[in-house]
């Protein structure tokens, strides 16, 4: 290196000149050096260097001249030591300073004008390294993931070390020369095209990346490079963008990762056909290990990719030959994947999570798809599981003495499960996209129900209309200590609540209770039986509270049932009859009559849903001459009206006197049912009556009603009559005996003073309810026959088809007819002369006119 090199600025530099000639003193912040003379070099000059100079300064060189134009060639130093740093895996040691190497570089290009040569010269070094170098030194190595991540950290730390020492090309040479590249495009061309493009590279590095994920899949024991080297390898694929793209390396990724399982779900399938939980355990873990490999090993861009390729080559490549019975069709793999009897295996064992694993495996199946068809099969497992526990569960029969009790249990068993299923859903159904519940699967919820609903018709609403009675006959309190002994959990959370808590969950119990009634389609089964309870919990004083029971039909009119009117009339009877008997109960104190407690309710029979009974009871010739009194008082009010006695709702109270041997008199209030009180009556004269003497003398009570009398009062819990021989039923060759012992059983000993017995006419008995049912099958026929002539009186001709959907559409509010029941209906009508069949012309479809 000679002075006039070291001497030589930048052609973009003033040097020297860029030195303001200031005349005045400079301050410290301005302190700079100064170029100094021969006569400059003692010691005493060194002070003066704070001092103030003027003009230009003179440099004079001794020795001999040396130009640059007689140097030697420039190229030889600078070849040299870029040889030298594209030396894989050696320390670079110059045979100049990177300094001197970085001057000679801007010398060549910036003065000499040598740009190209320098340029050329990088390029030639740069392929001998990537042939003699580079290429050799991979040939030679076994591991390649490793060694290859080491060549790419060696050369990237070569290139960089050249783009610092020959700036001026990529400064000066390159932006002036079109189509040349910067020092680093140049070298990553050229290590791209050399090496990644080689044949025996590429073959190698696929065969091994194959070969390590094979081995990492199997946990292989044996050696093989780490996750962190394949990632470190794919990251420098990345910088050399060979890895992105069609041909290049993640595609062969993908494609050898979908032939790996595409290959392995035939073996599984084969193997697995009859256990598909145990098929989809396996998947599942398969599709969580490639992901955990993926998070771990390949770049963020790719991990997406890797798991939809292994879920698509599990679930909807076609299927490997050899695979004998199983479906080529991808949803029909799902379909045996996802049925009725695995979601319950999963629900009967406490495995929901598990389907929430397929929920949402089958959600990314969709996203590959483009289609919500994965779901739908899930779903549509999930409708049929809740359909066939709903059936199950509604379906109970009415034969053998179980079958009421169990019965009895439709709708606390369809409120547990529907708890059980929304539960279901919340853990195992949320989309993880809105973190809120799948709405294709709360629509298969209900759909699921309401088909379960269909599989046993009137019955389900039936039950619900006698459930909600008992809620609203016990109230609150009675209606939370039943609750709180079939269910324990329940029972401490109602235990340790405060009086808002409990009306709240009181409340709450309501609305799930009226959720099951909007799955019934038999809205007028309900509304009939509903209808029939109300009238008795309100004539038989059974009624928690009369502002409940009004809001509760506001409620049930106003949300779920527009026809759900009936109740007006009903409680205006009852208001009327307390004014009237207040009138009765005046007039007799003001005549000097004695007060006989007698309570009367004088009801429309039109807004009351039973039929008055056309036989009268025998009943005490006391009780017979109050009635009458009431009956001459009613007439000189209303002469025009008739009253018709109806026992069957009576209820009456009795003071009775137990005498037990060798204890004292114990008197009771007994309140019983009318029918109750007239048969205890007749214990005043015998103490032990048959069955057939009492049925002799109140022939005119029903013989069904009669047993069920005495069974509540022989065969309950409250024992006021012992029956010979015990037993449940009444047979007609049992003896009836007034039990005086009753206050010493433990019943008696628990009651108080007042003992309520309760009657059968708060109940509905089988023959109730079969006598109910045929009435509302027959309101059913009239109700079509009227919606049927309204249609064809408006249409004045339909075709059948048209006929059916519209009277389905027209009686829909009121139950959900069989297109039977239609067809039997129009033929009715047709044989009424209502309807008639129009001239049939061929190829036309049946046509009905109307008869005016």
């Amino acid at each position: 290196m000679n002075v006039y090199t070291l001497l030589e600025l930048p052609k973009s530099s003033r040097g020297f000149s860029s030195i303001s000639q200031s005349n005045g003193p400079r301050s410290g912040a301005q302190l700079r050096k100064v170029a100094r003379t021969d006569t400059d070099l003692d010691s005493a000059s060194a002070s003066r260097s704070t001092g103030v100079t003027s003009g230009s300064r003179r440099i004079q060189i001794s020795g001999e001249d040396f130009r640059p134009s007689v140097l030697p060639d420039p190229f030889y130093s600078i070849r040299h030591n870029i040889s030298v740093i594209l030396t894989p895996f050696k320390q670079p040691s110059l045979i100049e300073s990177y300094e001197a190497v970085s001057l000679r570089a801007r010398y060549i290009v910036c003065v000499d004008g040598k740009g190209e040569g320098l340029y050329n010269l990088l390029k030639k070094e740069l392929e001998v390294c990537m042939k003699d170098k580079v290429l050799e030194s991979l040939m030679k190595n076994g591991e390649w993931i490793s060694f290859m991540g080491r060549m790419c950290d060696w050369f990237h730390g070569a290139v960089g070390l050249l783009q610092s020492l020959l700036s001026p090309l990529d400064q000066a040479y390159v932006p002036t020369v079109k189509g040349t590249r910067s020092i680093n495009a140049l070298a990553y061309d050229i290590f791209n095209d050399r090496i990644f493009g080689h044949a025996g590279v590429s073959k190698q590095l696929r065969e091994n990346l194959s070969t390590w994920i094979a081995a990492d899949r199997q946990n292989s024991s044996g050696e093989r490079a780490s996750r962190s080297s394949v990632a470190h390898l794919l990251r420098h694929f990345i910088a050399h963008d060979v890895y992105f793209g069609s041909s290049q390396y993640e595609q062969y990724l993908l494609t050898s990762t979908e032939e790996y399982y595409v290959a392995l779900v035939a073996t599984l399938n084969h193997d697995m056909y009859d256990d598909p939980s145990a098929f989809f355990e396996i998947a599942y873990d398969l599709i969580e290990a490639e992901v955990e490999r993926a998070e771990e090993v390949f770049p963020p861009q790719s991990r997406q990719s890797i798991k939809e390729t292994t879920i698509r080559a599990l679930f909807i490549l076609p299927k490997v030959a050899g695979a004998d019975n199983f479906n080529d069709n991808w949803l029909d793999r799902l379909k045996w994947l996802a049925t009725p009897e695995t979601v319950k295996a999963y629900v009967t064992s406490n495995r929901v999570p598990t389907m929430g694993k397929m929920y949402h495996l089958l959600s990314t199946l969709s996203s590959v798809s483009g289609s919500r068809a994965p779901l739908k099969v899930l779903s549509n497992a999930w409708k049929v599981y809740i359909h066939n526990i709903v059936s199950d569960i509604v379906k109970v029969t009415s034969t053998g003495s179980a079958a009421p009790d169990l019965e009895e249990k439709m709708v606390p068993n369809l409120l547990k499960f529907r708890e059980q299923a929304e539960g279901i859903i919340d853990v195992a159904f949320i989309s993880k996209e809105t973190n809120k519940r799948d709405g294709d699967f709360s629509q298969a919820l209900s759909d699921g129900f309401i088909s379960g609903f269909k599989t046993r018709r009137v019955k389900p609403a039936e039950m619900l209309a006698k459930y909600l009675d008992g809620m609203m006959r016990k109230g609150q309190a009675k209606f939370f200590e039943s609750l709180s002994k079939s269910n324990s959990a329940d029972g401490d959370a109602i235990a340790g609540a405060t009086q808002n808590a409990q009306d709240t969950l009181f409340h709450s119990h309501l609305l799930q209770v009226l959720g099951l009634y909007r799955f019934s389609e038999d809205k007028d089964v309900f509304r009939t039986f509903y209808h029939r309870q109300l009238t008795k919990r309100l004539l038989l004083g059974r009624s928690a509270s009369s502002d409940a029971e009004v809001a509760m039909l506001r409620m049930l009119k106003e949300q779920y049932d527009s026809e759900f009117d009936m109740g007006e009339t009903m409680f205006k009877d009852l208001a009327l009859s307390t004014e009237l008997m207040n009138e009765f109960r005046n007039h007799r104190l003001v005549n000097g009559m004695s007060d006989d407690n007698l309570d009367v309710r004088v009801l429309q029979r039109s807004a009351w849903p039973f039929d008055v009974s056309k036989k009268q009871i025998l009943i005490p010739d006391g009780m017979e001459q109050q009635l009458s009194n009431f009956a001459t008082f009613y007439h000189k009010k209303h002469g025009n009206r008739t009253l018709d006695w109806d026992h069957a709702l009576g209820t009456m109270s009795l003071k009775t006197r137990f005498r037990s041997p060798g204890k004292d008199v114990v008197e009771k209030e007994l309140s019983v049912s009318l029918y109750q009180g007239i048969i205890l009556l007749m214990f005043q004269e015998k103490n032990k009556i048959s069955f057939l003497e009492i049925r002799e003398v109140q022939h005119s009570i029903d013989d069904d009603d009669l047993r069920r009398t005495l069974q509540s009062l022989a065969c309950g819990k409250k024992k006021l009559l012992l029956k010979e021989p015990p037993g449940r039923d009444v047979n007609d060759g049992d003896m009836f005996l007034f039990n005086d012992k009753f206050v010493l059983s433990e019943e008696g000993k628990k009651a108080g003073y007042k003992i309520h017995v309760n009657s059968i006419q708060a109940k509905v008995s089988v023959k109730e309810s079969a006598t109910t049912n045929r009435h509302i099958q027959e309101d059913r026929k009239h109700l079509l026959d009227a919606a049927i002539v309204r249609i064809m009186k408006a249409k004045k001709q339909l075709e059948y088809e048209q006929l059916k959907s519209q009277t389905i559409e027209a009686v829909k509010r009121h139950f959900a007819p069989e297109v039977e029941e239609i067809k039997s209906r129009v033929e009715a009508l047709v044989e009424q002369e209502y309807l008639e069949r129009a001239e049939r012309v061929p190829g036309q479809k049946p046509m009905f006119k109307y008869v005016a």
